[in-house]
């Protein structure tokens, strides 16, 4: 009865959800009457007149956008619709209205990804239905590689300040034969604001409280200047926060409450400086953490586990005629991850020191060569020299001394032909390193474009390089990378000037999968080369944007049924899905203007059925069923409050206090119970920004 009744009010939740979200779009088919011609009154102009004005050579606000450059899936810019990669971009005005508290909340709403915990309270990304933490995925901050050198891994929640972003382009897939070994499943690219888009000092104060405990309470200033060929931006953001304040029991019965015991207290400062071809860009980055669920079994306390980054890039465009660009790139990255040199209570032993500090030493020299107008060559090269060392860490590397190296090679090329009848992208990357043999990853797509429809085939080879410590505690003493094979079909049509379309099916094989397993004969541990993993499905996405608003709903289903899956990613009672990942998952979202200042933004995820271990009352451990979880979100912006440059925000994150929580996607020798997410939070931001005279 219990059972049914939860149920039966999961479906009026549902229901009411569903109904607020359509009342608040009602306005959409009706229209909006009231609009003038000018030109200078666009963003108030009726479907119907954006309609004739496309037809005048203006474009509508959605075409604006999905007709910008994107450079994520091609090095050279081309609009997304014809990006040879299945890309999403979402855009500042999404993120600024939808009220994102973080990076997390604005990539659940991207079709395919989804999030799962890993060790010591750290979540990660999962990418249709594979989990992706450890060098799967490529996280780039101003073209900055965030992922920390040592496991290749990236971390999330409260991390990243959502406030300082202008876009960020995503490609679906893999990005290797480009980036290489950190892109094998997903690329993620975030562009903060420069200097002309500041143009002035912008300061932002954030806070959210939970039923139990605040959220997060973060503050940024940016301030930017663009003066003729010289732009600079300096943007710094920190604050304090809390993973949950929901109750943590491990399998042997222990309970404790995560309010003040799961911080997420990010320091980040980011400075770009460019003057005609030449760039600098210097981003410092201290995010520290505190974890008691540690590798599962709870701890007496909270101990810290920070991750420090300090990265520098100097790039200069060089263009040698009209046809030729040369690029010359030299970059440095210091990390200390999941460091933590201080001391523990006895019965926390299994907590112990780490404290080992990677640098990377990277240069790389492209050149673009516009043949024609219709061909596009580009080719490089890049060396990059990784170097770790132990601080008080006492524990040798593989090599049996307090540090080690590793140096690789890369030559890439990519060819973009534009011809009438299709337009091909032809591309490889090969990678040789001293530490693991050598990859090569190959791309082909076609696109075709037939009046509103465009068509891609895509077929992307990727790998997944070992990082410094795959190789460290790898259980036979060496390591190779993993490869992966998917193929992509999409199909995008454009049924108005303002509502678009995407359609796509996928099909992913990882061979060789590097993964932290035991071996059921030696009972050696460490990481290994298993043999096969992979998944297929689909996704949908559908947009309209006009003077009203825009709104979004997007649907995204893998399985497994039909592959290979690696033991320790399985569901024993369902073999068409993965641990952790929910096979289907959809979200609503968008942004209606209530006036000319001020909007309102529902958003609602679904989130399907889900596996995990989980402990039984008394100690022990079972298979859970985690039921469908619907996350409900509203947010109200008012522009120019009082005054020209105030601007606030407020609102509600999961509505409905829905128990949603990160399961652990893979199963190991000690197993980690779920991380409770983040209780009902009520959201206040404000936001001021000082223009500088023109």
């Amino acid at each position: 009865m219990k059972k049914n009744y939860s149920y039966f009010m999961f479906k009026l939740r549902f229901a009411t959800i569903v109904a607020s979200f359509l009342f608040v779009f009602q306005p959409i088919a009706k229209g909006q009457d009231k609009t003038k011609l000018d030109s200078t009154s666009i963003d108030t102009m009726s479907l119907d007149k954006l309609t004739q004005l496309k037809k005048s050579g203006i474009s509508s606000p959605l075409e604006s956008e999905i007709n910008s450059g994107t450079q994520v899936a091609s090095i050279k810019s081309v609009t997304a619709r014809k990006s040879p990669g299945i890309v999403t971009i979402i855009t500042q005005e999404e993120i600024e209205k939808s009220g994102a508290r973080d990076l997390i909340d604005v990539l659940r709403l991207v079709p395919g990804i989804d999030f799962g915990v890993d060790v010591q309270g750290v979540v990660s990304i999962g990418m249709r239905g594979n989990w992706a933490h450890e060098g799967k995925v490529l996280l780039l901050l101003d073209g900055q590689e965030m992922n920390e050198t040592l496991y290749s891994t990236i971390q999330l929640g409260n991390h990243f300040d959502v406030n300082q972003i202008k876009r960020i382009e995503i490609i679906r897939g893999p990005g290797s034969a480009i980036y290489g070994g950190f892109a094998e499943y997903l690329v993620i690219s975030i562009i903060t604001k420069s200097g002309e888009d500041i143009h002035g000092i912008t300061a932002t104060g954030s806070y959210g409280e939970m039923v139990n405990t605040y959220g997060y309470r973060d503050v940024s200033v940016s301030i930017g200047q663009h003066v003729k060929d010289f732009d600079f931006s300096l943007a710094a953001f920190t604050g304090q926060g809390n993973r949950s304040d929901g109750t943590y029991t491990d399998f042997n019965g222990n309970v404790y409450n995560m309010a003040g015991n799961a911080a997420l207290d990010p320091t980040n400062i980011n400075l770009g400086l460019s003057y005609k071809g030449l760039s600098f860009r210097g981003i410092y980055d201290n995010y520290q953490t505190t974890t008691r669920d540690n590798y599962g079994p709870a701890m007496s306390e909270a101990y810290v586990c920070n991750f420090l980054s300090e990265l520098f890039e100097l790039k200069y465009n060089a263009k040698l005629s009209d046809k030729i660009t040369l690029t010359p790139l030299v970059s440095f990255k210091q990390q200390e991850p999941w460091n933590f040199t201080g001391t523990v209570a006895p019965q926390d032993s299994s907590y112990t020191i780490y404290d080992k500090t990677a640098q990377r030493y990277r240069g790389s020299l492209t050149m673009s060569y516009d043949i024609t107008n219709k061909i596009n060559v580009i080719a490089g090269g890049e060396i990059y020299y990784d170097y770790a060392k132990d601080g008080i860490d006492t524990t040798p590397f593989i090599n049996g001394e307090k540090s080690i190296s590793y140096i690789n090679r890369a030559l890439y090329v990519q060819s973009l032909l534009r011809f009438r009848i299709v337009n091909i992208i032809l591309g490889a990357r090969y990678d040789n390193n001293s530490g693991y043999p050598a990859a090569f990853s190959p791309r082909v797509g076609l696109i075709k474009k037939i009046n509103n429809l465009t068509l891609k085939l895509l077929y992307n080879q990727a790998f997944r390089s070992p990082g410094i410590e795959d190789i460290d505690f790898s259980q036979y003493g060496t390591i190779k990378p993993e490869t992966t094979q998917v193929l992509e079909f999409e199909a995008g049509y454009e049924i108005t000037p303002d509502m678009y379309i995407t359609a796509n099916i996928f099909d992913i094989t990882t061979k060789d999968p590097i993964v932290y397993a035991v071996d059921t004969v030696t009972y050696a541990e460490g990481y290994a080369n298993l043999k096969e993993q992979g998944t297929r499905g689909a996704e949908l996405d559908y947009r309209i944007k006009s003077s009203w608003g825009y709104a979004d709903f997007n649907y995204s289903f893998y399985t497994a049924s039909g592959k290979t899956i690696v033991p320790n990613f399985t569901v024993p009672i369902d073999n068409s899905m993965t641990l952790g990942f929910a096979a289907n998952k959809f979200n609503i979202y968008g942004s209606y203007n209530i006036s000319k200042n001020v909007s309102i933004a529902p958003t609602v995820s679904y989130i399907g059925k889900r596996y995990g271990y989980a402990p039984l009352d008394g100690g022990g451990v079972y298979l859970k069923t985690y039921n469908p979880t619907v996350l409900a979100n509203l947010f109200l912006t008012f522009n120019h409050l009082f005054t020209g440059g105030l601007k606030a925000g407020v609102g509600c994150y999961n509505i409905f206090n829905s128990d949603y929580s990160f399961i652990q996607p893979y199963m190991t020798s000690v197993l980690h119970p779920a991380l409770p997410g983040p209780s009902r939070e009520f959201a206040l931001r404000l936001t001021y920004n000082l223009n500088f005279k023109k």
